[in-house]
């Protein structure tokens, strides 16, 4: 179980790999993700899940709002995003514990924790880590991504892969039993289902 979470893209960034920093994807709490205007067929899940082939794509327009919940505090070090090279997010506006959820307004609008600006080559083939100021992101439990376009102006933007990379905070005190951990994965606390997907 432990080796299927080791990153095997591109390599990380020298910070990150020194530090054993790996994709995050068995930290997330699925059923508490969602991402607001995904297409029905292709979904968030589709992104996230290292072995599917599909992929998220907006469905009303190119904006997509994504928001993550992990089971723990991580640090982030890296996002990595794949796409197409017309359609792939040309931005992400990232917020680190979002004081209230937010909606597309207060995307465009409100102050991000990081703007990340993607090129061409960030996002090609598998994409590859694009490095986070580390010192904003060092105790992150809920993330939320703004997409607010894509590279080549189309309609609809496209996220083949998202990948977060980063580290499980060291706890101390009470921890999460194994089967608090897995209820945490996949439950369905709000009784609706992985949003968005």
């Amino acid at each position: 179980r432990g080796e299927s979470r080791l990153w095997r893209g591109p390599p990380i960034p020298k910070m990150a790999a020194q530090q054993s920093h790996y994709d995050l994807f068995e930290q997330l709490e699925l059923p508490q993700c969602e991402c607001l205007n995904a297409a029905k067929d292709h979904t968030l899940r589709s992104a996230l899940t290292p072995s599917d082939e599909g992929f998220l794509q907006s469905d009303a327009d190119e904006e997509l709002l994504i928001s993550l919940r992990f089971m723990q505090a991580v640090r982030l070090s890296a996002i990595v995003v794949a796409g197409p090279a017309a359609s792939a997010p040309s931005e992400l506006r990232i917020f680190a514990n979002p004081p209230a959820p937010l909606d597309f307004d207060s995307g465009r609008s409100n102050a991000p924790t990081q703007t990340l600006p993607l090129t061409p080559a960030d996002v090609a083939r598998e994409g590859r880590p694009v490095e986070l100021r580390f010192v904003h992101f060092q105790t992150v439990r809920e993330l939320t991504i703004f997409v607010p376009g894509n590279m080549g102006n189309e309609e609809e933007t496209v996220i083949a892969r998202l990948r977060l990379i980063g580290l499980p905070v060291e706890q101390t005190g009470a921890k999460r039993s194994e089967a608090e951990q897995a209820a945490a994965s996949k439950a369905d606390w709000l009784g609706s289902g992985i949003h968005g997907a």
